[in-house]
């Protein structure tokens, strides 16, 4: 009766979801979702519950900054005319915030542009919203930022609101800039690759040349990067590595991967709920000989006690996402969680 019901519950709340409003809103409570995985497979795929010998101590939780630390500023509707506010990732400020925090990574989102330039753009999404063009030139309407030319996205600034300091650069980051700003640093660093939409094996390679060439002409190490992506880009990443004889201070195939299951996608919230075990076989897919295992990166409505359970079994680390209240963070800390990312990584206290 009680697997019955919980099911009925589920796809209830699955045609809900798809049919009603858009995914991510907050209108469907992470609670909720994380709630009805854990009622689902208690009863249908029981696992060992998580075994935490005490409190866990957060000293051994890692910060990462989010996208840095993101800033205040507003989105561009697609016709550019009505704006809103909204909080700005991969920004000079916000990276220079969190080198000051000393937390332990600082991710960044990497995307490609158009041109034979050997580097990468620091931006999280497609959708040039979050921009504009002080020149007036550009038309940017229904363009993204994969279609840009290096010196198109130079003129371009981010809608950064006012701050104390109102004289920041607003300008976009290329990866070069910023592996300049980090290279005399010990701080680590995660490399989010927003590579995968439209994407085929050559430019996927082109991608990947570009960022290690950036990365052995500043001579950042290996032990200071991860690379982050979905399973797609990943694979790609798995490929590739494969077909490289690494040289000098950068040794790719030893770099640790994160696999990132994103929130937004259907078939991630299909898996996490029904079928977790799924997830772990993409995981162990993308094992590379000789690294530590990969982190697995959840947005926290996947963070239910079936998952780090399964996590736990298999010595996953799992690393969080999409929360920036204090509350999570000390009750994932006790079930095991083993990193936050965060959008302003100074809140977090250890």
């Amino acid at each position: 009766m009680v697997v019955a019901l919980s099911l009925m519950i589920i796809l209830g709340l699955f045609l809900f979801e798809r049919f009603y409003f858009s995914y991510g809103q907050k209108e469907f409570s992470d609670e909720t979702v994380a709630w009805l995985q854990d009622l689902y497979l208690s009863q249908v795929l029981p696992v060992e519950p998580v075994s935490i010998q005490g409190q866990l101590c957060s000293e051994s939780v890692a910060v990462i900054g989010h996208r840095g630390s993101v800033v205040d500023g507003q989105f561009a509707d697609s016709d550019r005319m009505n704006l809103r506010n909204t909080k700005i990732g991969n920004t000079k400020l916000g990276i220079e915030r969190a080198l000051r925090a000393k937390i332990d990574f600082i991710e960044i989102d990497l995307r490609i542009f158009s041109g034979s330039e050997k580097d990468l753009v620091l931006y999280h999404d497609s959708n040039l919203g979050k921009l504009e063009d002080p020149t007036g030139l550009l038309k940017l309407e229904g363009r993204r930022i994969e279609e840009l030319s290096y010196n198109e996205i130079d003129d371009l600034t981010y809608r950064i609101l006012g701050t104390e300091d109102q004289d920041i650069d607003r300008s976009v980051l290329f990866f070069s800039e910023f592996l300049e700003g980090v290279a005399d640093s010990n701080q680590k660093i995660i490399l989010d690759l927003k590579f995968a939409k439209l994407m085929g094996p050559a430019e996927f390679t082109e991608a990947f040349e570009k960022m290690l060439f950036q990365l052995k002409k500043h001579k950042i190490s290996r032990e200071r990067v991860l690379f982050f992506g979905d399973f797609i880009v990943l694979t790609e990443w798995h490929k590739f590595v494969a077909t490289r004889t690494s040289t000098g201070n950068f040794r790719s195939s030893e770099c640790r991967l994160g696999y990132t299951v994103l929130g937004k996608h259907f078939e991630n919230r299909f898996d996490v709920l029904i079928r977790p075990s799924r997830v772990f076989e993409n995981l162990s897919q993308l094992q590379m000989p000789g690294v530590k295992k990969p982190v697995l990166v959840l947005p926290v409505s996947f963070a239910s006690n079936a998952m780090l359970s399964r996590a736990e079994q298999r010595e996953v680390d799992v690393w969080i996402y999409d929360t920036e209240d204090f509350r999570d963070w000390r009750g994932l800390e006790k079930r095991g969680v083993d990193g936050f990312i965060l959008d302003v990584p100074k809140a977090y206290s250890k």
